[in-house]
C-alpha cells in the first residue's frame, strides 16, 4: 500500500482500505467491529473536512464472525432453502429449561442455573464439533446426564425445525457442502488468532468452494519494551496507572490515543476503578450528578442491564405489582427520579421520611395493599405521589394477576405499567439512559419470542425470566470514543493499542486457573484441547494471548500489586517466562511537582444568629444536644438536619420504651396507690396486666397477619413477665400516691420555654407528717446513670430539668425505675429522705437542684445566642456515630475508641 494512503500510520491501515472499497472484514468479536467501524467512520468525517472525499458513505461492511455467520444463515432463510428458525438467547434458554425440567421434574438445583451450565456445555461441544460423541465419551454420571439432555435438546430443535447458535457454523457447512450456499469471492479476516475447531471447518469448506481468504495479522508500527510494575497495594496500583494515563494524555495531547486498561475480574473492581479514575483524570466530574460523556475513560466491557438504576427501578416497579418487597426497596422507589412527575418528588421524599420510616412496621415487607392501607392510615391517600395511583389503577384494571397468560401478554402489562407510573421520568435522560429505556423494550420482545413453544405462564414465572435475562443482557451504552478504554481481558481480542495496561497480573489471575465443564468428559476435553481442560492449555492459550497483545501495543505494562486483603501476591509467571523487565512505581511515574497553596479568603461570620422560638420545640433533648456540642444542637434543632429514622421491622428500644410507657400508664391510673396494689390478688394483678398490655398493643392490630400475630403475642408476654417482675419491687418500697402519669408541663430555663413529658409522679408521706414528691423516670437500658446528671455538660439532663419544676423541699427523690430481667432491675438515683426508696445515695436534693439550674440555664443561653461551635464533649460517644460530620467536617482521625450509648424509653417532645 503506498505511504501516501490516509491510512498509513495505522495498525489497521490494510483493513481501512480494504472497507473504503466496500469489501468485508471480519473480526473475531463485536467489540473489534465496532472499533473499525468507527475508525472508519472517523478518518471518512476527516477527509470530508479536508475535501479529500464525499460529505456521505456508506456504513463499512466490518463484522464480528457472529453477525457474518448470521448474515448467511439469513440469506439462506430469505432465499428459501433453510425452514428452521435460529433461537434467540431467550428462547434457547427456555429450550434448555424445558429439557430439563422434563427430565429431572424434582432437581434440587435451580433449572435456569442447569439451564446455563447445559447451554455452556453444548456451546462448547458444538464449537469442537464434539456434540456427536457426548454418549460414547459419557463415563461419570454428570456427563450421561447431559448426554441425555443433548440427545433431548437436539430432538426437539429437529422436531420444531429449530436451530441452536451454536450449530450455526455446522449448518452453513452442510449447506457448503449441498451446494445451497453460495460462497462469498473474498472474506478479510483480522486477527483470528486462535479459531475454534468449527470455525477453521467452515473457513476451509469456504476456501474449497472458492472464497479468497486473506489474514490479516496487524502489529502496531511503534513497539517499547513492556514493563512489570509491583505496587504496595491494590489501591496503590489503581492510583499509579491512573497517573501513569495522566502523565500519557498529557504529553501526547496533539495526537488521538487509543489506551486499554485491562483487568481480568471487571465486575470485582469496577466500581473502585471509576472512583479512581474520576479523583485522578477528572476531579471535576467528582460531583454525582456529573454527565460523564466528556471523561477520558469509558467501560467499553458492559454490565448487566439490571445493574442500572433506571432498570433496576421498573423491575422493582413489576414486581410491586404482584410480591411484597422490602422496606427499602419500597423506598428507593418513593425517591426514585425516574418515576412520576417532578413535581411529585418532594411529596414523595416527604412520605417516605414522615410516614414509611416513622410507621411501626411488624413485617419486613410489605405489599402493594398493605402499604396503600398504610398511606389511607397515616394520611390522606390522595396526598401520595400521582404515580403510585396511577400505578394502582393501572394494576387493578389488569384483572386477576394469578392468572396464566402469554410472555408477549405479560410482556404488555409490563409496558402498561411504565406508561401508568411516567417511568422514564420527566427529566432529560443522559445517552446512556436513553439507550438503556431501548435496550430494555428489546428484553421485553425478546421475551415475547418465547411464545414460540406456546405456553402460556404465571406472572411470577414471567417476571423471574425478565429479572434473568436482565441480568444476562450485557450494557454498554453508546460509545463516548474516550482515549482510554475500560475492558476485560478476552475483549481486547482483535484490537491494537497506543497503550495496554494490564492491571492485576498475579498468578492468581493470570493464565486462568483451569476450570473444565462439568457436564463434559474430561478426556473428551484433554484430547481435542479445550479452554480450561489442563494447566498446560490454561497457560498455553495465556501465553498466545499475550504474545499477540505484546505485538498490537506500542507500550505494554503489567500491574500488580505486592499484597491484598489475604495476604500476599505474586507476579504472573509468565511474565518472567516471556522475559518481562520488571521495574518501580518510581521508575514508572515521576514525582509530581509541589503543588501551590491554595489561596484563603478570610470571611467575618461573627454576625449574631437570630434567636430560636422562646418555645422551643425538643424538650430536654435541646439542652441534651447543647451540652454535647454546640454544632450539634445548632444543625438539628435550628436547621433542621437529622438523620432519618432507621427503618427495621418490629419495635426497636425506643418503640417498645413507648409501649411499656402506655402500659404503666394505664396500669397505675386504674391501680392509684400502693395500698391498692397491696390487696389486689395475684390474679386480679395479672389480669388488670395482661387488659392494660391488650389495650396498648391494640393500635397494631389493624393490619395483622399471622406474621404480626405471632410477633405481637411474643413481644406481649416479654412485657408481661418483666412487669410483674417491677411490680413486686414496687411493693418493696414506702407508702406512695401516683400523682401523675405522662404529665405535660412547661419549664422555663433561661430564655427557653421547654415542653415535657414527664413519666411519673409520686407523692409520698414523709416522718414529720408533710408530703412530698418522688420523680420516676423509666428506663430499659443499662448504661442510664445519675452520673450522667452531673457535670457543667450533662450526659442526660432530663430528669434534673424536671427537678427546676417544684419548690423547695417538695422533691424528696429524682430516680430512674430500671426496668429490666432479673437482677438488673433497680431503683437507681438521689433521694433526700433514707427509706422512700432501696436506693442507697442519699443526697441534699434542694442544692442539686441550685447547681443543675445553674449548669442548664447556661446550655439554654448557649442554644438561644446560637453558640454553635464544633465543639464535641466526648469523641467515642458523640461524634462516633453522628450524622452531622459531613457539615461540621471534624477530622474523623481524630475519633478516639469507645462504646454507643444505648438510648431508649418515651422521649420528650
Amino acid at each position: 500500500m503506498s505511504s501516501a494512503s490516509p491510512y498509513a500510520e495505522l495498525p489497521y491501515a490494510e483493513l481501512l482500505a480494504h472497507l473504503a472499497l466496500g469489501g468485508l472484514v471480519v473480526l473475531p468479536n463485536a467489540r473489534a467491529a465496532r472499533t473499525l467501524r468507527s475508525a472508519f467512520d472517523r478518518f471518512k468525517a476527516e477527509e470530508a473536512q479536508r475535501d479529500l472525499g464525499p460529505s456521505a458513505w456508506e456504513p463499512a461492511r466490518a463484522l464480528s464472525w457472529q453477525q457474518f455467520t448470521t448474515g448467511l444463515f439469513n440469506d439462506l432463510v430469505l432465499a428459501g432453502v433453510e425452514p428452521r428458525v435460529l433461537l434467540n438467547e431467550a428462547q434457547e434458554h427456555q429450550l434448555w429449561r424445558e429439557t430439563i425440567a422434563a427430565a429431572q421434574p424434582d432437581a434440587l438445583s435451580s433449572t435456569d442455573s442447569l439451564a446455563d451450565l447445559a447451554h455452556s456445555a453444548w456451546q462448547l461441544a458444538s464449537a469442537y464439533n464434539a456434540t456427536q460423541r457426548l454418549s460414547s465419551t459419557a463415563n461419570t454420571a454428570d456427563t450421561r446426564t447431559f448426554a441425555a439432555w443433548a440427545a433431548d435438546f437436539a430432538a426437539r430443535c429437529g422436531k420444531s425445525q429449530l436451530l441452536s447458535l451454536a450449530q450455526l457454523d455446522s449448518a452453513l457447512l452442510t449447506h457448503l457442502q449441498n451446494g445451497s450456499l453460495h460462497a462469498p469471492a473474498n472474506l478479510h479476516l483480522a486477527a483470528f488468532d486462535d479459531p475454534t475447531p468449527s470455525h477453521s471447518a467452515l473457513l476451509e469448506a469456504l476456501h474449497t468452494n472458492g472464497t479468497q481468504i486473506t489474514q490479516h495479522a496487524f502489529e502496531h508500527s511503534v513497539t517499547t519494551q513492556p514493563a512489570s510494575i509491583i505496587a504496595p497495594t491494590e489501591r496503590d496500583e489503581l492510583f499509579l496507572t491512573a497517573r501513569w494515563i495522566r502523565n500519557y494524555l498529557e504529553q501526547h495531547r496533539d495526537h488521538t490515543r487509543s489506551i486499554a486498561v485491562l483487568v481480568p475480574s471487571l465486575d470485582d473492581d469496577r466500581a473502585q476503578i471509576d472512583l479512581t479514575f474520576r479523583e485522578v483524570l477528572a476531579p471535576e466530574l467528582e460531583s454525582i450528578h456529573a454527565d460523564l460523556s466528556s471523561a477520558p475513560w469509558e467501560f467499553s466491557t458492559g454490565a448487566p442491564l439490571a445493574s442500572l438504576p433506571l432498570i433496576q427501578c421498573i423491575l422493582e416497579l413489576a414486581h410491586f405489582a404482584k410480591a411484597p418487597l422490602s422496606l427499602d426497596r419500597i423506598s428507593a422507589l418513593l425517591l426514585s427520579p425516574f418515576l412520576g412527575a417532578a413535581s411529585d418528588r418532594n411529596l414523595a421524599a416527604h412520605f417516605d421520611a414522615a410516614v414509611l420510616r416513622r410507621s411501626t412496621l411488624l413485617r419486613p415487607e410489605l405489599d402493594l395493599t398493605a402499604f396503600l392501607a398504610l398511606a389511607d392510615i397515616k394520611t390522606n391517600v390522595a396526598l401520595l405521589p400521582a404515580w403510585l395511583r396511577n400505578f394502582q389503577l393501572q394494576v387493578s384494571r389488569a384483572g386477576k394477576l394469578e392468572s396464566t397468560r402469554s410472555f408477549a401478554e405479560w410482556a404488555e402489562f409490563v409496558r402498561s405499567l411504565t406508561d401508568a407510573v411516567n417511568w422514564p421520568g420527566e427529566r432529560v435522560l443522559t445517552a446512556t439512559e436513553f439507550e438503556a429505556t431501548r435496550a430494555w423494550d428489546s428484553v421485553l420482545d425478546l421475551l415475547s419470542t418465547l411464545d414460540f413453544a406456546g405456553r402460556r405462564v404465571s406472572l411470577t414465572t414471567f417476571l423471574e425470566s425478565l429479572d434473568r435475562q436482565a441480568r444476562a443482557t450485557n450494557f454498554s451504552g453508546p460509545s463516548t470514543h474516550a482515549p482510554v478504554q475500560v475492558m476485560g481481558i478476552e475483549d481486547a481480542a482483535g484490537s491494537a493499542f497506543d497503550a495496554v495496561l494490564f492491571l492485576r497480573a498475579t498468578d492468581a489471575n493470570w493464565p486462568r486457573s483451569p476450570k473444565p465443564n462439568p457436564l463434559l468428559s474430561w478426556h473428551l476435553q484433554q484430547q481435542l484441547n479445550m479452554p480450561g481442560a489442563s494447566s498446560a492449555a490454561s497457560t498455553a492459550n495465556a501465553r498466545s494471548f499475550t504474545q499477540h497483545l505484546l505485538a498490537r501495543s506500542g507500550v505494554t505494562l503489567f500491574f500488580s500489586a505486592a499484597e491484598d486483603a489475604n495476604g500476599h501476591l505474586r507476579p504472573s509467571t509468565l511474565l518472567s517466562e516471556l522475559e518481562i523487565p520488571s521495574i518501580t512505581p518510581d521508575d514508572l511515574v515521576s514525582t509530581s511537582p509541589p503543588t501551590e497553596p491554595i489561596l484563603t479568603e478570610d470571611f467575618n461570620d461573627a454576625a449574631p444568629l437570630p434567636a430560636p422560638p422562646a418555645n422551643t420545640r425538643g424538650g430536654s433533648r435541646v439542652l441534651k444536644l447543647q451540652a454535647a456540642c454546640g454544632f450539634l444542637a445548632f444543625a438539628e434543632l435550628r436547621l433542621q438536619s437529622y438523620e432519618l429514622s432507621p427503618r427495621s421491622p418490629g419495635f426497636d428500644a425506643l418503640e417498645s420504651g413507648n409501649f411499656l410507657h402506655k402500659v404503666l400508664q394505664r396500669f397505675w391510673n386504674s391501680v392509684q396507690t400502693q395500698e391498692n396494689l397491696r390487696n389486689k390478688s395475684l390474679a386480679d394483678r395479672r389480669r388488670l396486666l395482661t387488659e392494660c398490655i391488650d389495650a396498648s398493643f391494640a393500635v397494631h392490630q389493624s393490619l395483622v397477619t399471622d406474621w404480626d400475630a405471632a410477633y405481637l403475642t411474643l413481644q406481649k408476654q416479654r412485657l408481661n413477665n418483666l412487669l410483674e417482675r417491677w411490680l413486686e419491687l414496687e411493693l418493696e418500697r414506702s407508702p406512695f400516691t401516683v400523682s401523675a402519669t405522662e404529665q405535660d408541663a412547661h419549664i422555663e430555663v433561661g430564655p427557653l420555654t421547654l415542653r415535657v413529658r414527664m413519666d411519673r409522679i409520686d407523692r409520698v408521706d414523709l416522718p414529720d407528717g408533710d408530703e412530698g414528691f418522688v420523680f420516676i423516670d423509666y428506663k430499659t437500658s443499662y448504661a442510664s446513670n445519675p452520673k450522667n446528671w452531673e457535670s457543667l455538660r450533662p450526659d442526660d439532663p432530663q430528669l434534673p430539668l424536671y427537678a427546676l419544676t417544684t419548690a423547695p423541699d417538695e422533691l424528696q427523690a429524682l430516680t430512674f425505675a430500671k426496668i429490666r430481667a432479673g437482677q438488673q432491675a433497680e431503683w437507681i438515683g438521689y433521694q433526700s429522705t433514707p427509706g422512700l426508696l432501696p436506693i442507697k445515695t442519699v443526697s441534699d436534693l434542694p442544692q442539686r437542684v441550685d447547681a443543675w439550674r445553674d449548669t442548664l440555664t447556661q446550655l439554654a443561653n448557649a442554644f438561644y445566642s446560637g453558640d454553635a461551635a464544633v465543639s464535641p464533649k466526648d469523641f467515642a460517644q458523640n461524634c462516633k456515630n453522628c450524622a452531622q460530620r459531613l457539615v461540621c467536617r471534624l477530622n474523623i482521625e481524630t475519633l478516639n475508641t469507645g462504646l454507643d450509648e444505648e438510648d431508649d424509653g418515651a422521649a420528650d417532645e
